[in-house]
């Protein structure tokens, strides 16, 4: 078993000089990658959804950033599409959704409308929900705490107790490069402190290049390091923590096809 990328946006404009290469060399590291239809522009869910038709080892999820939540909350023809995509052999969740505080692209009342709209949709089609949350802890947890179904944290960056809050419930804890990075001790510790069978890994691509890419456009590939740096942090192989991680994503996105 190899790598699973839970979280990317490889369909976004930054790959559209050298896409191929990136899947090819994904594919090398990854069995599976699932790119993100939110967060990079009004139609990235279409985006999304092309590039998963087109590589048998893509999937693909359908939503609205929070970011955009004001631009695109409102727009009923968008909000039609993503929910029609939800039923696609290869749309395998929800998302990425919720609620940031930090940037503030979007008001708070906003977010927390389009959030509660992408929590109905993973309850009424029975799909994963993944998770954005910055800076926006509590009313996270307000919003998820009747929700009942699975979903990711992705990109933890989050408390303690928000990651015990989520393994309260059916939400795994999913780690970017940021782990990598010098100053992130206290993710570090939050990661030693979860079950790994709790636990998924991601890129969040083209952002957040993990040690030693750092300043580099990030890229599935570099899945690799962050998983190798975890294992160590883990004292585990990186065989154990590859195949744990990977069934996590297998059980959470049921719908690829193994």
């Amino acid at each position: 078993m190899k790598l699973i990328d839970t979280h990317t946006h490889l369909s976004s404009e930054e790959f559209n000089d050298n896409r191929a290469e990136v899947v090819a060399r994904a594919l090398k590291v990854c069995d599976y990658i699932i790119d993100i239809g939110s967060g990079t522009s009004k139609n990235a869910f279409q985006r999304a959804k092309d590039l998963a038709e087109a590589h048998p080892e893509v999937y693909f999820t359908a939503g609205i950033h929070p970011h955009d939540a004001e631009a695109l909350g409102k727009n009923e023809e968008i909000l039609k599409e993503i929910e029609s995509l939800l039923t696609h052999p290869k749309c395998v969740g929800v998302g990425e959704a919720g609620l940031d505080y930090f940037y503030k692209h979007s008001s708070r009342e906003a977010q927390i409308s389009v959030f509660k709209w992408h929590i109905k949709l993973a309850e009424k089609y029975k799909l994963p929900l993944t998770i954005h949350t910055r800076d926006a802890e509590e009313d996270t947890k307000d919003l998820l705490k009747n929700f009942e179904g699975p979903a990711v944290f992705h990109c933890f960056t989050g408390t303690q107790d928000l990651a015990n809050f989520g393994l309260t419930k059916k939400i795994w804890i999913s780690f970017s490069g940021i782990v990598t990075f010098k100053n992130a001790q206290d993710l570090r510790n939050v990661f030693l402190s979860l079950p790994l069978d709790r636990v998924l890994l991601e890129t969040d691509s083209p952002f957040l290049a993990p040690v030693p890419m750092r300043g580099k456009t990030n890229e599935s590939a570099f899945i690799e390091h962050t998983a190798k740096f975890l294992a160590d942090l883990k004292k585990i192989s990186l065989e154990e923590l590859t195949n744990t991680t990977s069934k996590n994503a297998l059980s959470l996105f049921s719908k690829i096809k193994k």
